[in-house]
């Protein structure tokens, strides 16, 4: 049984500036800004800083903010950071869609939480349960949108958060890849939270909420249970042990109910799932490539 434990991911090593993050995940064509992405925002440090990033490589972002409905809270939090950004980007090259996606949450673990929990018996099942719900509904958003690329704030400082786990990416990164949309987290590899700070410092961002223990509260959502689940990483530094194994098999079980959900959902609003996705990959349905 495979373990992921504290510390960076497998495979991610050393600092890297912003831009070199980025040239990284896009190539030299960053310096010529072109098409749109969208961007899991929450206003907290990591999420900011990708959008300055991005804001480097795309025309037009697409900030999408999420609610869970269970133990979510100050999710308006995340409009703190419009005053820069407007600044920063100029309004007209970015949206800030705020959106509840507690239905789906409910499907895929509140109305099984007991069955879950018998079958993993690890709290992981929350976090990643919420996370998959919140990509579930971006690749939704993508797929109304013809919008081919999408990013998150996930961090190596972090990796031993279970949604942040280089296998659990790797995974996502797949899953969006089935519908066209090519998945990137473009501070993964960015060093520290000084070096992000240093980056938002450059387009005037000075301060990004409080700092306490490592993190910046503040500028977003609060989650209750979430902060419940990783007190004693946050504040002794230890950092839970989760079976990589079973991340991934929970990913795929909850993956069928997730992709169901989307086609209802489009179907609703008279849409038809496998001809979005037909107009978004192009050029007889080529997918992105898979992650090994």
């Amino acid at each position: 049984m495979s373990v992921v434990s504290e510390g960076v991911a497998p495979g991610i090593a050393g600092n890297e500036s912003g831009l070199d993050s980025i040239y990284r995940e896009f190539g030299r064509r960053a310096v010529t800004r072109r098409g749109e992405s969208t961007v899991m925002f929450s206003g907290g440090l990591d999420s900011t800083t990708t959008v300055v990033l991005l804001s480097e490589v795309y025309e037009k972002l697409h900030l999408l903010t999420f609610c869970n409905g269970y133990g979510h809270c100050f999710v308006g939090w995340s409009k703190r950071q419009r005053s820069n950004l407007d600044r920063i980007l100029g309004m007209d090259r970015y949206v800030h869609v705020i959106q509840s996606c507690s239905d789906l949450f409910a499907r895929l673990l509140i109305n099984t939480l007991a069955k879950d929990y018998r079958t993993y018996r690890s709290k992981f099942i929350w976090c990643m349960a919420c996370k998959l719900a919140m990509h579930t509904y971006t690749i939704m958003y993508c797929l109304e949108h013809e919008i081919r690329h999408s990013s998150d704030g996930s961090s190596g400082q972090t990796s031993y958060y279970v949604e942040q786990m280089q296998p659990t990416l790797k995974a996502i990164k797949n899953y969006y890849g089935e519908f066209g949309i090519d998945f990137s987290t473009p501070v993964y590899r960015v060093g520290s939270r000084d070096e992000e700070m240093r980056i938002l410092a450059q387009k005037g961002i000075k301060k990004v909420g409080l700092s306490i223990a490592g993190r910046n509260p503040g500028t977003q959502p609060l989650c209750v249970p979430g902060n419940l689940i990783y007190f004693f990483s946050t504040f002794l530094k230890i950092h839970p042990r989760y079976s990589q194994d079973d991340v991934l098999r929970f990913i795929e079980e909850k993956r069928g109910i997730a992709e169901s959900y989307m086609r209802e959902k489009l179907g609703e609003k008279g849409l038809e799932m496998a001809e979005l996705v037909r107009r978004l990959k192009g050029d007889g349905g080529a997918q992105w490539p898979a992650v090994d």
